[in-house]
């Protein structure tokens, strides 16, 4: 029961953080709300699963072991972008890849820290999760989770929180890795041609998802798969889609899809007939 629950409360959380994608185009903004909308769903979780306690260990290994960590991840992942964007220095591109690049630095200590604990995950090894993922055990010699004494015992396990720090550290060294390949890009394509400066996307990003699918359906660029597409696109106009499949889904709820390509046609043969005057 609290597996149906926690996947659809997770699917409006997603739907939540992508639509505040498409409202705010302010980043930091955009950071703060999203940190709101996932303590909000954290919450939810919390009080449902104290009035829908695990009754087995099994229940309670999946629950914080594939179900917790998801949630929390994601509010540690923009609770530490947003620190990493407050603190990001002005200056000239190199300056802020660097600084990006000491953030991936710092990641790989985290990941170098944890190896064991990093490892075991990645591997998808279960014989240590009724040690790591049942309440109530506190095993010295497997690296606790030194915060465990401040912790809800009712909602919390010794490494359900590590977890999720492996799984947000993972989305943000993504990120970032992201992030600098988009600086280097730019500054290449500066750097070659200086008429290429400011060729950033201006529309909305609804808008530029619509294209992206209309040139995946007429097969624009040949038989490439849409997630290529939507990479060759983002690194192209210095932009970062996000779940650009939620994105279509909330884009064909509209009652009409295709608003931006609509404007453009309006656009274009406004242009024609000018032309033909």
């Amino acid at each position: 029961m609290i597996a149906k629950f926690s996947e659809r409360i997770y699917n409006d959380l997603t739907k939540d953080l992508n639509e505040l994608v498409l409202e705010e185009n302010d980043l930091i903004k955009r950071l703060e709300k999203s940190i709101h909308i996932c303590l909000k769903y954290l919450r939810k979780l919390k009080d449902y699963c104290k009035l829908n306690d695990p009754q087995t260990a099994e229940e309670e290994i999946q629950f914080f072991k594939h179900i917790k960590p998801r949630f929390k991840s994601q509010l540690i992942f923009f609770q530490a972008l947003l620190n990493i964007e407050i603190r990001k220095p002005i200056g000239e591109s190199r300056v802020i890849a660097e600084y990006y690049g000491n953030e991936i630095t710092i990641l790989n200590h985290f990941f170098a820290s944890n190896t064991s604990f990093y490892q075991y995950v990645r591997t998808q090894a279960t014989y240590l999760d009724s040690y790591y993922f049942v309440r109530g055990n506190y095993d010295v010699h497997l690296d606790p989770d030194q915060c465990m004494i401040d912790f809800d015992p009712s909602f919390s396990t010794t490494h359900d929180h590590k977890l999720a720090q492996v799984l947000a550290s993972a989305l943000l060294q993504e990120y970032l890795e992201e992030a600098i390949h988009r600086i280097n890009q730019k500054e290449t394509l500066l750097t070659t041609d200086v008429e290429f400066k400011d060729f950033d996307w201006k529309q909305t990003k609804c808008a530029l998802i619509e294209l992206i699918y209309s040139w995946h359906a007429t097969e624009a660029f040949g038989k490439k798969n849409l997630k290529s597409i939507v990479k060759f696109i983002e690194r192209s106009f210095n932009i970062s889609l996000g779940n650009f499949y939620d994105t279509f889904d909330w884009v064909c709820g509209r009652s009409s899809p295709t608003l931006y390509i609509d404007e453009m046609k309006e656009a274009f043969l406004l242009r024609v007939q000018k032309k033909l005057k």
